[in-house]
């Protein structure tokens, strides 16, 4: 029997979630890439309209652009290593694709618990903290040993 025969139909699903967590992931930073240079976005982050900051100090605004992009393209590189990773869990249901899922877990968990208690951004960091329950329930699926 090869790998894919012995897994059973509640791990594909496991796995499934996790490709999926990690694909919305790395759209999620390529749209975050663009949006990071919007005005609405840059006041949303500040508190200040850009085209103040930009009058002021306009080496300033653009560095805070740069590093909103420099976030979302560090985002859509986690998202596409999770997915690889996950993809392999889901062709093989690899130990270590399993094991090495926990990192996108816990991450979620770390950014949506410091957007929502240190930034107050109620709005991503519930984003985030719902990802991570359900990439929870998509690892506690793809483990081993579970029924069918």
């Amino acid at each position: 029997m090869s790998d894919a025969s012995r897994r059973t139909r509640t791990q594909k699903w496991g796995w499934g979630i996790l490709i999926s967590v990690s694909a919305i992931l790395v759209l999620n930073g390529v749209g975050l890439y663009f949006l990071s240079a919007s005005p609405t976005t840059f006041e949303q982050d500040t508190g200040v309209p850009m085209a103040e900051v930009r009058q002021a100090y306009p080496t300033v605004a653009d560095q805070v652009v740069r590093e909103g992009q420099n976030v979302s393209i560090l985002l859509t590189s986690l998202g596409l290593l999770a997915l690889a990773v996950a993809v392999e869990g889901f062709r093989h249901g690899s130990r270590w694709a399993w094991n090495s899922t926990w990192v996108l877990v816990a991450w979620l968990v770390v950014g949506g618990t410091q957007m929502l208690l240190i930034n107050g951004r109620l709005d991503l960091g519930g984003f985030y903290l719902a990802f991570a329950a359900v990439a929870l329930l998509g690892q506690l699926l793809a483990r081993r040993g579970l029924g069918r």
